[in-house]
């Protein structure tokens, strides 16, 4: 049976590890049958980066080293053309564009809050909820 790839951007995983509104919707990703869960490198940095500031640096450690379980997407120089061509035609922040690079060259859905993804092909978008 085929896998299907798939991407969490950074805000899916916070919402996720928070336990935020939306977190059902991305545990359904984790809980899903053939699927293949790629990490964009970047993602590591800004899932810690958060995690820190918002609990502690202990506990970006244990969610950043329980996202090294999936499959992760090294920043290779070919991906950061692929992305800086696509920051520039979409308007996307050097982070947003290189985890769309990842995803589209994957063939993935994008999971993802952020509404910079909104109109964007292959994009699962969850309105941001307090």
């Amino acid at each position: 049976m085929k896998t299907e790839p798939v991407v969490l951007d950074s805000s899916a995983w916070i919402e996720y590890v928070q336990n935020g509104p939306n977190a059902d919707e991305y545990a359904r990703v984790f809980k899903g049958k053939n699927v293949e869960i790629i990490v964009p490198s970047v993602c590591i940095f800004e899932v810690y980066r958060s995690i820190e500031r918002i609990v502690s640096m202990r506990e970006a450690m244990a969610v950043t080293m329980g996202m090294q379980a999936y499959v992760i997407d090294e920043l290779s120089s070919d991906r950061a053309r692929q992305a800086a061509a696509i920051s520039r035609a979409h308007s996307l922040s050097t982070a947003d564009a290189i985890i769309y690079a990842t995803a589209q060259s994957y063939g993935a859905t994008l999971y993802t809050q952020d509404a910079d993804f909104i109109k964007l092909p292959g994009v699962k978008y969850f309105k941001h909820r307090r």
